[in-house]
């Protein structure tokens, strides 16, 4: 009988099966009474799985954990602002350099090509250039073309210097980046060269050799720029033809000569390999290189070792590159090398011994000096260099310089300064002017002891051109040697009217006839005396104290009315005048009241300084620095300077013709009467001058204008002793021995500029103002348009009155 089916167990779900479930469950399904149960916590069921998981974690887990968050945090942190960082540095420098490329200017091989030799040229009178002279270089170098260098002569350098120079393309970056990480590194104990060839090229032609990462980045960006616009070939010419080789000799024809007396293209692969060691250091490679000892003092030659040493390096480089086989490579080591300084050389080469006596260069003349100096002087402003660096790049530059020089005037005044007695003609000798010493106390006074009379001569246009300089007597026997046109000197009254005169006219201060006081304005309280006075033909010193006119006060050079402009004006806006308007080279220590009204300088200045000054009372007012030099070019031509740039209106028009109308007055009825010209017609050519001494008689000065040119002189002895026999001696007739016979020769018939607004009359003798109808008429005076006072009466008797300015009435005491 079948047993019946038993009901089956209703299996139990394991809360596990259920807790895991990915469904949720319908609440009628989780109770069987129907009543609805809340779903347990999440925090509750976290909570329940953490106990039935096990023990919690420990604490140093955690810590662990929360740590690497931190410093993954930290690290991506710092890497996102070093990505960011790395981005604004990397922009910035890319701007720099670019902008850096943009104003990097491009060198030139041709510059390099005419560096040879600075010329200098001027005109003649036909426009003819004229060569005055080669200035001779401290470097030799005789240039010659590629092919005439030997394929090994080139290799020996190339391998020598670049191994990698026909393929890069300017820079090298494998040897830069090497040369770099050696100098943070120190791999080798030598610093590496990273340059090549054409990077020295342009370090040779630029001369820029700073030691700074703007400088390198310079000259990688010229050297691609270079490579650009030059083969290989051209390159490696200008750079064999421009390289030192030790001492003068430069380019490697000229080393050739110097160390093995055969041209370059004569050369052995031993002879290449001992050029090519030198270049590296030139001074201490070359065979010639030695030292002198300290204990005998002969001359110990050490360059015969260090130049093999690195020719055999040399020679390695070119045969592990393929330039050479390995046989030529031995043959080379063993080959005996014969230099010129050997007497085996002298043996086999006796014409030589002759050939090296060289004759002692010429001297250059004054206008070469002049021109050389100033051209030092532009390149010394531009680049703040050195006198002497300067010197020696205008010799080694290949600049092309043109002077202003009239050669005509320049050839007549050397001509008459050939002599001192040309200058004194009709007042003195030389011996008689002398000033004799007997300065090795043998009783006799020698002529070899005696200082005679110097001077110094220039002559300017009215555009500030020098025509004719010269810088001494007698001739001229050495180069850039003291000029008296240039050193400087006392002027005495000379510098009135570029002083005091020059300010007051030019403020309305005073006019033509302005009556000021003859009396010293100046008390020293401490000895109570009186400063200044004036020179009396007796030989003392005097004043006057009555009142005397502006016009007749500078014709007789008084010392009172300048002192009392000075102090009545300001001795600031006197010197800031001179200085700044009229370009006197005046120090801080003359804006004092005896430099500014007599011209007692602190150190004086030149008279090439002081005929400028003068230039703008000759052409209506106008300035421009004396300049001997209308340009410069360099051996591309390229402009590199240009004088007279600065010519601008220094004084108005008016304040020039009164000025120039005033020293026309003392050349014609003042202490200047001697420098009057008379034209071969016979008309009196117009003249305006002002004349100069100190008062110890130690200098004499003159600036003489004419229509065509203003030019001045200073004589006096090399020390400061008073000129013998100086009574007999006037200033403006020393100028005209100089120059008048040229003036009459030359004049144009040309007159001084004369404002239209300036206006002439005969002045009032009473008052010093325009004459009125009834007044007494005294000179023809000229007036500025903005200061020229009419006279309405007399309320004054004398040589002036009191009408007209201000300055009539101020005192004259203190």
């Amino acid at each position: 009988m079948t047993e019946p089916n038993k009901p089956a167990k209703k299996a139990k779900r394991p809360a596990v099966h259920t807790q895991s479930s990915g469904r949720k469950r319908p609440a009628e399904h989780a109770a069987g009474t129907g009543e609805k149960t809340r779903r347990p916590a999440a925090k509750h069921t976290a909570s329940t799985a953490q106990k039935k998981s096990g023990k919690a974690r420990p604490a140093w887990q955690r810590g662990l954990r929360r740590a690497g968050s931190i410093l993954l945090t930290t690290t991506l942190s710092f890497l996102l602002i070093l990505v960011i960082t790395c981005t604004i540095v990397g922009t910035t420098l890319v701007v720099y350099v670019l902008g850096f490329m943009e104003g990097t200017s491009e060198v030139s091989i041709r510059e390099m090509e005419m560096s040879y030799s600075t010329f200098v040229y001027a005109e003649d009178k036909n426009g003819e250039l004229v060569t005055l002279y080669q200035v001779p270089s401290s470097i030799k170098r005789i240039p010659i073309e590629i092919e005439e260098i030997p394929q090994h002569v080139r290799d020996a350098f190339v391998y020598a210097e670049d191994e990698r120079f026909y393929v890069h393309e300017g820079v090298d970056y494998k040897r830069t980046a090497a040369a770099m990480a050696n100098m943070v590194l120190h791999f080798w104990s030598a610093n590496q060269g990273g340059s090549t060839i054409t990077q020295q090229l342009i370090k040779n032609i630029t001369g820029d050799n700073a030691t700074n990462a703007e400088r390198k980045i310079r000259e990688i960006f010229r050297a691609m720029q270079m490579e650009k616009s030059y083969t290989k070939d051209e390159i490696l010419a200008a750079y064999l033809n421009y390289i030192g080789f030790g001492g003068s000799a430069n380019g490697i024809e000229m080393a050739s000569l110097k160390y093995f007396g055969k041209h370059t293209s004569e050369l052995t692969v031993a002879e290449a390999a001992c050029l090519a060691a030198i270049p590296k250091n030139p001074e201490r490679l070359n065979p010639f290189a030695y030292y002198v000892d300290d204990e005998t003092g002969e001359r110990v030659n050490y360059g015969h070792e260090k130049n093999r040493e690195r020719q055999e390096y040399v020679l390695y480089q070119m045969y592990s590159n393929g330039a050479i086989s390995y046989d030529e490579y031995q043959e080379a080591l063993a080959e005996h090398i014969i230099f010129t300084d050997s007497e085996e050389y002298m043996a086999l080469h006796p014409e030589d011994e002759e050939d090296s006596k060289i004759e002692p260069d010429k001297p250059t003349s004054w206008v070469v000096d002049a021109a050389i100096n100033e051209f030092s002087e532009v390149l010394m402003d531009k680049y703040g260099i050195s006198k002497k660096e300067a010197r020696s790049r205008v010799n080694k530059g290949g600049y092309q310089i043109y002077t202003t020089v009239d050669l005509d005037m320049q050839a007549y005044v050397e001509e008459r300064y050939m002599d001192m007695n040309n200058l004194l003609a009709g007042m003195a000798t030389t011996n008689n002017t002398a000033h004799w010493r007997d300065l090795n106390g043998d009783g006799v006074a020698s002529e070899d002891e005696a200082q005679f009379l110097q001077s110094g001569f220039c002559a300017i246009n009215y555009s500030g051109e020098i025509l004719a300089t010269v810088g001494a007597i007698g001739e001229k026997t050495a180069s850039l040697c003291t000029s008296y046109a240039y050193e400087p000197q006392q002027p005495g009254s000379t510098i009135k009217p570029v002083t005091t005169y020059g300010y007051a006219l030019s403020t309305d201060y005073i006019h033509w006839g302005t009556p000021l006081r003859d009396y010293p304005p100046i008390k020293n309280p401490a000895t109570g005396k009186l400063w200044p006075t004036n020179y009396s033909s007796g030989g003392g010193m005097s004043y006057t104290g009555s009142m005397k006119n502006v016009y007749y006060a500078l014709q007789k050079s008084y010392n009172t009315i300048p002192a009392l402009l000075c102090k009545e004006l300001g001795r600031i806006e006197i010197y800031n005048f001179a200085t700044s308007n009229l370009g006197l080279d005046l120090v801080q220590k003359d804006q004092d009241y005896a430099p500014l009204s007599v011209g007692a300088l602190t150190y004086g200045i030149s008279i090439t300084n002081l005929v400028n000054a003068y230039m703008v009372y000759g052409n209506g007012g106008y300035y421009s620095k004396a300049h001997i030099i209308s340009k410069v070019e360099s051996g591309d031509g390229t402009l590199v300077y240009t004088g007279g740039t600065d010519y601008n209106q220094a004084v108005d028009e008016e304040t020039s013709t009164v000025m120039n109308k005033l020293l026309q007055n003392v050349v014609n009825q003042g202490t200047a009467t001697a420098a009057k010209i008379t034209a071969k017609d016979g008309t009196k050519i117009p003249l305006a001058g002002k004349t100069g001494t100190t008062s110890d008689w130690c200098d004499l000065t003159f600036v003489g204008l004419c229509p065509d040119f203003v030019s001045g002189m200073w004589i006096g002895y090399e020390q400061n002793y008073q000129i013998q026999g100086h009574g007999r001696l006037k200033s403006a007739g020393i100028w005209k021995n100089i120059i008048g016979d040229y003036i009459k020769e030359h004049y144009s018939g040309n007159n001084f500029f004369v404002s239209d607004s300036v206006i002439e009359a005969p002045m009032c003798t009473a008052t010093g103002n325009i004459a009125g109808s009834s007044c007494p008429k005294g000179i023809t005076g000229y007036w500025k348009s903005t200061n020229a006072p009419v006279c309405s009466g007399h309320s004054y008797s004398g040589t002036g009155g009191a009408g007209g300015s201000s300055a009539a009435t101020g005192a004259a005491t203190e």
